[in-house]
């Protein structure tokens, strides 16, 4: 299993036979004698490993796109395996790294984060969140890809390297300006709201305040104009939905705060909500709101809620 994983690793270096055997001949040696990590012929460890992961990760993105997140877990251990056995070495003789290296993060539940990409471009992540981007961009365009969930990019200009965040099916093009990014998987839409300057998604082009909506199901793409600030709001923790389905909202819910919503009558999973709540408001005042409105109740027992009418 660790040689097949680490052929596909290398194939892209056209690995020939000989290397193979010298791969199967480095595994054997290392299970009958494991060897100590030496800093001096295999480099720093942490940097090290976090090349393999995040080489590992990037191998079964592109091999399994539809399961990229379900596999992480396996290729860590596999990660783990190769120092184990001694391999971190061979990474870095071989420089598998002579592509630029993608790397993949996922935040948690509640985890809003902040990250720096080599350009100078930052990018803050919703929780929920994955992102594949390279360690260095080279060539032509600046390409990243929000996997899932939500993020805001603020970008480095650069005439000469257009930057391109794929999202689902749609593509953002941008040379330097600020924008924001909904592709959770659970909602109907995946919607791309401008801060600054313009944006060009899908040959439609956006200016500050104004959002363009990809709906999946249909592939329909709608304009609207709203204020920026409301969808960026959750930044700063806030729960933001515009037009939303409440079983969208809902789904919302549950992710964020770990509990089960059901409806004694799907029907009324279908009315839509627009509403920001502030980082204060807990699940009942959110629930609260949002049942009053429309004439519901709900029931709640542990951490099962049932929506009635």
């Amino acid at each position: 299993m660790i040689i097949s994983i680490f052929k596909k690793l290398i194939s892209k270096n056209r690995i020939n036979k000989a290397e193979q055997r010298h791969i199967e001949e480095i595994v054997a040696n290392a299970k009958t004698q494991p060897t100590e990590w030496d800093e001096v012929s295999m480099g720093n460890e942490n940097i090290v490993h976090d090349k393999i992961l995040n080489r590992l990760r990037q191998s079964i993105i592109e091999e399994q796109p539809i399961h990229k997140t379900r596999t992480v877990t396996k290729w860590a251990v596999a990660a783990s395996l190769f120092f184990a056995l001694g391999l971190g070495w061979y990474f870095s003789q071989y420089n598998l790294t002579g592509e630029t290296t993608a790397i993949f993060l996922k935040t948690g539940r509640n985890e809003i984060r902040k990250i720096a990409l080599s350009d100078g471009s930052v990018v803050w992540l919703n929780g929920n969140t994955s992102i594949s981007y390279p360690e260095h961009f080279e060539g032509q365009k600046r390409i990243v890809e929000l996997l899932e969930g939500e993020a805001f990019f603020d970008v480095k200009h650069d005439d000469q390297k257009p930057f391109q965040v794929k999202a689902g099916k749609t593509l953002t093009n941008v040379l330097g300006t600020a924008f924001n990014i909904s592709s959770y998987s659970y909602r109907e839409k995946i919607k791309v709201t401008v801060a600054r300057g313009k944006v060009a998604v899908n040959n439609s082009i956006l200016s500050p305040n104004q959002q363009l909506a990809y709906t999946k199901a249909t592939g329909k793409l709608e304009k609207i104009e709203l204020q920026s600030d409301m969808v960026t709001s959750w930044m700063q923790g806030n729960i933001v939905f515009n037009d939303e389905s409440l079983k969208t909202i809902v789904t919302l819910l549950e992710n964020k705060y770990n509990v089960e919503i059901r409806f004694a009558d799907q029907q009324m999973s279908e009315s839509r909500f627009t509403g920001k709540f502030e980082p204060t408001d807990n699940l009942y005042d959110i629930l609260d709101a949002l049942t009053l409105t429309r004439g519901l109740t709900y029931k709640a027992k542990g951490a099962v809620i049932v929506i009635n009418h």
